[in-house]
This record gives structure tokens, sequence and C-alpha cells, in this order.
């Protein structure tokens, strides 16, 4: 059903009743618009209030509807926190649980919390437990916590979509939203070129000319493999592969498989937060064999669903390879100053 819609909302592929459904689509974002808009009144109006907690708070969001690359921000800023010594609490809505999974693989030393009810497992997370400082993960809308910082991520691929709120595009808000934020991060910037990125920058400071805009990167680091072992990057340098993931912005990521010299001669595409079945396995399987290939690439929050699934015989003679990376902000210097700001001490 999520793939029907994705494409129906980005006409990438005919589905049925396509012509007819579209226009439904816009008067259900003119529906959509209202309601954001009166939710907004209502909380700068005081008609609804936000509610501080016992330690400052680092949000960071976007204004689309995934793909931004906004876990990998959280990392990076959850890494700092660790490195200066604070103990840091990261608050998700629970949503996707795939990127829980791996953020909590990845970040041993955060305590991640899930749950829609993000205020309240705060509140009661400090009962009884220490928190420096809290992470709000996707807290650009949500307002019932305040914060000390906003951070909003647009992908320079797909920066607002098709300029269309949801359902009819991707927007989650209107572009001006983007005044509200502290400081936009331009994920992806090296995959597009210099005029673009001139062009999503000055698009940007348009809606607010003293916003902090910063770009960053996915820097692959090593592959894990189906056993945990790391391997360097040049282990898949003139080797065929397949690429497998179900995100936001496939591409991306078969690019980057590409830029690290592999050969894709077969991808597997699926939809963002794809649920895995037997028959996506088989589907695997038949297509390495079709091309005479046994290693797979993958991204670490498809493994965390893939993994269970292609243990044992079924996954005899493949090599299942994951593609760690992190995101490296540019103006890391006065990113992390400013962030500095808000931290207590």
């Amino acid at each position: 059903m999520k793939e029907y819609f994705y494409n129906l909302i980005t006409g990438e592929r005919r589905v049925l009743l396509g012509p007819i459904l579209r226009p439904f689509l816009l008067l259900a974002s003119l529906l959509f618009l209202a309601c954001v808009r009166l939710r907004f009144f209502l909380y700068k109006a005081r008609f609804m209030r936000s509610r501080g907690l016992p330690a400052p708070v680092i949000s960071v969001g976007n204004i689309t509807w995934g793909g931004t690359g906004k876990t990998p921000l959280v990392e990076a800023i959850l890494s700092w926190l660790y490195d200066k010594g604070f103990t840091a609490v990261l608050l998700t809505r629970g949503y996707g649980k795939d990127e829980d999974r791996v953020i909590a693989s990845n970040m041993g030393h955060t305590r991640v919390i899930s749950g829609e009810r993000r205020l309240l497992n705060a509140i009661n997370y400090c009962k009884e437990n220490k928190a420096d400082i809290f992470v709000l993960d996707d807290g650009f809308q949500h307002f019932k916590i305040k914060r000390d910082i906003d951070i909003v991520t647009v992908n320079a691929q797909s920066p607002f979509g098709n300029n269309m709120l949801l359902p009819a595009g991707f927007l989650r808000e209107p572009l001006n939203a983007i005044k509200r934020a502290d400081i936009v991060v331009i994920t992806k910037s090296d995959l597009v070129p210099r005029q673009r990125l001139a062009e999503i920058i000055s698009c940007v400071k348009d809606v607010s000319k003293d916003i902090l805009i910063c770009r960053a990167r996915h820097k692959p680091e090593f592959l894990l493999t189906d056993s945990g072992q790391n391997k360097p990057l040049e282990y898949i340098k003139n080797k065929r592969v397949t690429s497998v993931s179900a995100l936001a912005d496939n591409y991306s990521f078969a690019k980057t498989i590409e830029n690290l010299g592999a050969e894709i001669v077969s991808s597997l595409f699926y939809i963002d937060h794809h649920r895995y079945t037997a028959g996506d396995v088989k589907k695997i399987i038949k297509s390495l064999n079709d091309f005479h290939v046994n290693i797979v690439v993958t991204t670490e929050k498809d493994w965390v669903k893939l993994a269970p699934m292609v243990k044992g015989p079924i996954a005899g003679g493949i090599d299942f390879l994951v593609l760690r990376v992190k995101l490296e902000v540019e103006e890391d210097e006065i990113f992390y100053r400013r962030l500095s700001a808000v931290l207590p001490g």
C-alpha cells in the first residue's frame, strides 16, 4: 500500500486510478494545510502549551516525509555529546523501529526511549534517572516539548519534493515553517552540482536570512559482514554486487556503492520502512542466481530486518555486507559551537 501511494504521488510509475485520485489528493492537501495552521495557531496563542524538560532539548527534524538523513545526524550529535562527557537521552516516536534499533546498536552509551508519548516518557525517565540533555528525534512538528535548539535536515537531492503538502506531496509543513528552525543541515550536499546546492541555500535564506545553514555528506566508514566482522571499503572494489535497500532515497545508496568501485549488476529497491517477507528473500536469492552474484550490499536499517531471515542454509555461499556510514558536517566547528551554547554547565 505504501508503494502504491508513493508512486501515486511521484508519478514514477503508473498506478491504477492515478489520474482520478490525484485531484482528491490535492483537496486533501488543502485540508491538511488547514489542520497544520490551526495546530500552530493553538500553540502560538497558548490554547495548547509546550512543556519544558528538566534538561536542555536538541530537536532534529525535517519538513518532508523521509529520506533526509536525519538518523545519521542524530548519531553524530549523540557521539559528540558522549565525547564531551554528557549523559544524553534520545526520545523517538518509535514508528520507524528499524532506525531505533540501529541507533541503539551503534550508540550503546545512549539511552533510547521509544514511544509516541515522548513528553510523558521523558518525565517518567527523569523521576529515577539522570539526563544531562535530551535529543528529540523527528521533533520539528512536536510542539508538546519545548526545545532549546531546532535543527531541520534537508535532502539536497530532493529538498522539498514536489513542493506540495501531504498527501499530494511530501511536505509536512509549508516551506516557510523553516523560519522556526535555528539550523538547517543540507544533507547529501556532495551528490548535487554546486549550482543546485546554491539554489537550495538561496531558497532557505529567502525564508530566513539569519538562519545557520550547514552542508553535510554521508561518508562511508567500513563494511560489516553478517558475522559482525569489519571489512575495508576496498573489499568490494571491482566486484560484482547486488544492492538491496528500502529507503526514501534508494538511488543515493546505490550511487554510494558505485562510488566505492563496485559494479552493481542488480538492485532491489523497496519503499522506506519496508518490512521484508520470505517472498522478498526468495526474490533476492533469485536475483543473485540469475546474475551469478554472491555479494549483497545493504544498509544498516535494512539489515536489522533482513538478518533474522537470511541465516543458515538459505544464505549459504552469499556474502551479506552492511555499509556503515557516518554523517560529516562541513561547517562542523560553527555547528557544534551553536549546540554547545545550550549544553548545561
